[in-house]
């Protein structure tokens, strides 16, 4: 069982790391004009992408 927890430990890093350097999606409602329009050209950006090159 004691074999375990290290690797525990370096799941735990994984997902805070995870959470902290890639936060929601979601823009924050305090967050500026020209970054939610980034954002947003982004998502549209991706959405794209995946339309015209991943077949569903």
């Amino acid at each position: 069982m004691l074999i375990f927890i290290p690797f525990l430990i370096v799941i735990a890093l994984i997902v805070a790391i995870d959470q902290i350097y890639f936060s929601d999606a979601t823009p924050k409602e305090s967050a500026s004009k020209k970054v939610l329009q980034q954002k947003s050209s982004d998502a549209n950006a991706t959405q794209k992408y995946l339309d015209r090159y991943i077949k569903k």
